[in-house]
């Protein structure tokens, strides 16, 4: 599905505290990194949403080709982390901050 939306909901205090100073952009920049996106993912993008859970939590999603993909891999790039993901969702709020999309194999700006 070319406009599927997920997402997931993780603790900002608990990313805080591993990883010192790394905003949630950031963080999420550093993961997709070790992702480099297959033609598939083109034109997938990967954003910050509101949180549909307490004020202290961050809420990823992802949009476009490949999304389902793009947040497991994200799921497990966290859990490698010890980063716990409170909630994951299939569907996901409006993007409020872009972070990356996948172009030309490579996760560049939106």
């Amino acid at each position: 599905m070319l406009d599927a939306t997920y997402s997931f909901v993780y603790d900002r205090a608990a990313a805080d505290a591993a990883f010192h100073g790394i905003a949630p952009r950031e963080l999420a920049l550093s993961l997709l990194a070790g992702l480099p996106p297959p033609p598939a993912w083109e034109g997938c993008l990967v954003y910050q949403g509101p949180s549909p859970l307490a004020a202290a939590t961050v809420c990823l999603a992802t949009r476009g080709p490949g999304a389902d993909e793009v947040q497991l891999r994200l799921l497990e790039a966290f859990e490698r982390q010890g980063l716990a993901v409170l909630e994951v969702y299939e569907g996901g709020p409006e993007p409020s901050q872009g972070i990356a999309v996948a172009r030309n194999g490579l996760w560049s700006a939106p």
